[in-house]
């Protein structure tokens, strides 16, 4: 299967919620960046991660608006949507929908990818969920 459509099957499995079956889309030791915190290194730093928005979120799901690849890289572009009714980041649930346009960068060897690269604007994800950007602390 081609890169990109690899890309497309991994997002139906994100949109399907199952973690278990995006992981099989990574080498073992896959580099994954969400820029708004900090890399994961290897699968289970992932799945972890991911989990997070999963149990914020677990409507969570993702509309493609482009798929463009070029050798070893692909690049997603697509809205992310959810509604908020689990703990996030310590927040409890608002009930709230958001939707988010995010693009994602992927480098592929070949048979799986190696590392993903996330970008979105996570001041407009908490901004539609109402939830604060920065704790002040006093």
């Amino acid at each position: 299967m081609d890169p990109a459509q690899l890309v497309r099957s991994e997002i139906e499995d994100l949109s399907r919620g199952d973690l278990l079956a995006v992981l099989d889309y990574y080498t073992d030791d896959v580099f994954f960046h969400d820029v708004s915190t900090e890399p994961c290194h290897g699968k289970e730093e992932m799945r972890d991660f991911m989990a997070v928005f999963y149990r914020g979120f677990p409507d969570l799901r993702i509309e493609i608006r482009n798929v463009i690849a070029q050798g070893p890289i692909v690049v997603a572009e697509y809205d992310l949507l959810g509604t908020h009714t689990g703990t996030f980041l310590e927040h409890p649930p608002t009930g709230r929908a958001f939707r988010i346009p995010a693009v994602s960068v992927y480098e592929h060897d070949g048979r799986l990818f190696t590392r993903e690269t996330v970008y979105y604007d996570s001041a407009s994800l908490f901004g539609q969920l109402g939830l604060p950007l920065f704790e002040v602390v006093s």
